[in-house]
Order: structure tokens, then sequence, then C-alpha cells
């Protein structure tokens, strides 16, 4: 029998895994993703650390009842240590560690309130970091982050709408669309779709400019509503299972603290289609050769682009 997404699970990115606030200084966070049991730590340098949850030793699950100890996280069975690059640093009924001994350890980066871990089934190291929004930076807006989504099926087949112009008026309802215009820079791939969008003041010419990073970071600016900025990730849990979420920066309105009338109206919007979108990615098969229409090329161009992700051992997962 074929599998309904004939695709590696998990190509080589950075993947979302927890939001700042989730993993305080002296907290651990137990997380499942790529498959894996893991671990999200903090030290007190401030540090976030993202580790395979197993000790080297007896294998008990760190996440479960083991601790933060100064800049290195500590398994509650036999209280060994290990350090931010998973090393055994201290036995405690011992005089030296366990040279061998270490923890799976995933390249970490901290950035707009958010955690990231780098994915690579052949253990290669980044070349390239997520984008720090400027809006992330400016106090001017407010920022939250939406409830978890999950998904049976697969980062690429969900990304693959942002070329998919023709859906957002058949699913999403807008009024129309046009041409997409894409530019692509190395793990950099940015869509600039057309759109006649409804509004409450009536139907407005604009544009959806999603800028990928990878196939775990969408970095979306709706043209000429308003001012605004959204990332929506989707990370890997296991094979046809991802977690996505979005995490919305959008205007403060200065007379009441709370989020501008575009800005709540942003975030209904998006939720809205999320849920429109979910029931046809659980349902549809990939197609490796699909029928295009004329003006769908930029599907192809997106699908050359993914390849970089999909290394041999990827490929062979």
């Amino acid at each position: 029998m074929s599998k309904r997404i004939n695709l590696p699970p998990f190509p080589d990115s950075w993947y979302r895994v927890a939001t700042s606030a989730e993993v305080g200084a002296g907290q651990i966070l137990s997380l499942r993703y790529f498959g894996e049991e893991l671990i999200c730590w903090r030290g007190e340098d401030g540090e976030p650390h993202v580790q395979g949850a197993y000790c080297a030793h007896l294998g008990a699950n760190i996440g479960c009842g083991g601790f933060v100890k100064g800049d290195t996280v500590v398994c509650p069975f036999h209280h060994w240590r290990y350090g931010g690059d998973g090393r055994n640093v201290e036995i405690p009924y011992r005089d030296k560690p366990q040279r061998a001994a270490r923890l799976a350890s995933y390249p970490t980066f901290e950035a707009n309130g958010l955690i990231y871990a780098w994915y690579s089934a052949e253990k290669a190291e980044p070349e390239w970091n997520p984008p720090v929004l400027d809006e992330a930076l400016d106090d001017g807006y407010m920022r939250f982050d939406s409830e978890p989504w999950e998904i049976r099926s697969h980062v690429q087949e969900i990304f693959e709408n942002t070329v998919d112009i023709a859906h957002f008026q058949f699913v999403h309802g807008v009024s129309g669309f046009g041409a997409v215009e894409l530019v692509q820079e190395g793990p950099m791939f940015r869509s600039i779709a057309s759109v006649t969008m409804k509004t409450p003041r009536g139907e407005v010419n604009g544009a959806v400019e999603s800028e990928l990073w990878g196939l775990g970071i969408d970095c979306v600016r709706q043209r000429g509503l308003g001012p605004g900025k959204t990332i929506f990730t989707a990370t890997p849990v296991e094979e046809e299972l991802v977690r996505a979420n979005y995490t919305f920066f959008v205007k403060r309105n200065e007379e009441t603290g709370e989020p501008s009338n575009y800005g709540k109206g942003l975030m209904r919007e998006f939720s809205r289609q999320i849920t429109q979108d979910i029931p046809i990615w659980e349902a549809k098969i990939y197609r490796e050769q699909p029928r295009l229409a004329m003006g769908e090329g930029a599907i192809v161009d997106f699908r050359r682009w993914v390849e970089q992700f999909y290394g041999p051992a990827a490929v062979a997962a």
C-alpha cells in the first residue's frame, strides 16, 4: 500500500519547539518532536538548550523529575549532570564523568519570543538562522500566541499553500486573485500573491506576502490593509503529524492599551483560515506529478526550492 504523503518526514530546518515564556531560568519543558522525546531547559546563564530526553546512563527520562542546577541539567535517577553541549560533566558518586556519555543536542536559537531547534537527519550544523522581526523589537506592537493545531499532514504540504493562490478564493473566500511574485535566496522563499480582500469598508486590492525560512517558519504580512506581522510555524511531531502555531505582532491601540481593531481582525481571520485548510490537508494525498493549470508554475518553483532541505539521510529515513 502506497503512503498518503510520500515525502521524507523531517526535512532539515529550524523549527519552533517552545515559546520563551514557557522555559524560564532553571526550568525544564518536556517535548516530543521529530519522532523523539526531547527536553528544553534554560540554565542560570539564560541560554536555552534542546536535547534528547533519555539519560545516557540507564535511560531515565530527564523531563520526568529532572531539574536544572546552575548551567547543567540533572537526571532524576542517579543525578548525573549534563552540560549545554550534552556532555556528562559530573557523576556525584564518582570522581570523574563518563566521557562517552552524552545527550543528543540540537542547535538552538531564540528570537521573536520563540525557541527554535535545528533538525538535520545528517546531523549537519545550520548555515543560517531564523529571522529576527523588527516588530518583535518594537514596543508599539503587542505579541500574542495562538493555541496549537495538531494536523495530520507534512510541513511541505502545509507551506505549499503559500504559492497555491487559487485556493485563497475557493477555500478562504477572497474576491479574486492575480499573479504570484517569487523571490528565492538560499533558505528563504518569498511569495507575494495578489488578492482582492473583503473588509468592513468594502473590497481592497492587496497582497499576501509569505516569507518562508526553511520548512518550519513562515513570516506573513498582508499588504494593503494595515501594519502587523505573523509568524506561522509548523513542526513535525511524528511522520504525518505536524504541530502548527501562530505568533501575532499587532499594533497597540494607545488609548485602550489593547490590540488595534485591525490587529484583532487579523488574528480572527488567520485562525479562521487555518481551520478551513486543516480538513483538506488531512484528507488529501501528495501528488508527485500534479496536473497543473496554466499560471500555477509557482508550485513547481516551490517544489524545486524545497529539495535543498532533503539530504540523503532524510530521504532514506
